[in-house]
């Protein structure tokens, strides 16, 4: 297929998933990509140590809308960097692999796209995380008010629908080593003020899978990522 006759691409990374990537594969073939004529869903492989990858690959055997990006390990943020970069959809759908929103809820923000928005984001207005990443999603949400004058309940949703265009725009001002670019992105839709729609979502606890980030090591992912903010918001002052 050509890049302009795909019109959506699914971008998930995966990180040692092995117990629940072939279910989050088949949700994504049966939710999305059969919905969808001419999608396609592109898997980032994080470095997984486990068989992930291998797991993968003999799934886009079977299956041509497939496609695998291997890498290093290098985070999250930098695998979505990636998906994102090999992705060549004019819609993207930005997804994780933990299966913890039932792709049954894609429906409704292929409906808002289909009726004019130019992006859809979920929010998860009941969040079955540890506290401190509750915790943490309050003071993003406060955060991103205080620096940037924005709105957005659940900014960081790993579940956002959104025309290639926007993020073109963005990427000047998301580096490849952004810790959090889904988070970032959602600051600039709102600050070109995108037509956006925003559905609640489910969210489930995690069943499988490895949590690659785990209190000390999640608060000081935020710090680090709240100086990366900081770079951001000086790039769209000088825009």
């Amino acid at each position: 297929m050509t890049p302009t006759a795909i019109r959506l691409s699914v971008v998930m990374p995966a990180y040692n998933e092995e117990e629940g990537i072939e279910a989050a594969v088949e949700a994504v073939q049966t939710h999305v990509l059969d919905r969808v004529a001419t999608s396609e869903l592109v898997v980032v492989n994080d470095g997984s140590r486990d068989t992930t990858g291998a797991l993968l690959d003999k799934l886009a055997a079977t299956d041509s809308r497939i496609r695998v990006v291997h890498k290093p390990n290098g985070g999250h943020g930098p695998a979505l960097v990636s998906g994102l970069s090999a992705a060549r959809g004019e819609y993207i759908f930005l997804i994780d692999s933990d299966n913890q929103i039932p792709l049954e809820d894609f429906a409704g923000l292929w409906k808002e796209i289909d009726g004019g928005y130019r992006a859809a984001f979920g929010v998860r207005r009941v969040r079955h995380d540890a506290r401190l990443r509750r915790a943490l999603t309050v003071t993003i949400r406060l955060s991103l008010f205080l620096l940037f004058g924005v709105r957005l309940y659940d900014a960081n949703v790993p579940f956002k629908v959104f025309h290639r265009s926007i993020w073109d725009d963005a990427r000047a001002h998301i580096p490849d080593d952004t810790l959090a670019p889904s988070l970032f992105f959602a600051i600039f839709a709102a600050r070109r003020n995108t037509r956006t729609a925003f559905v609640n979502v489910q969210h489930k606890d995690r069943e499988t899978g490895t949590v690659s980030i785990k209190r000390w090591k999640l608060v000081m992912f935020c710090a680090r990522a709240f100086r990366q903010l900081l770079d951001f918001r000086s790039s769209l002052r000088t825009a």
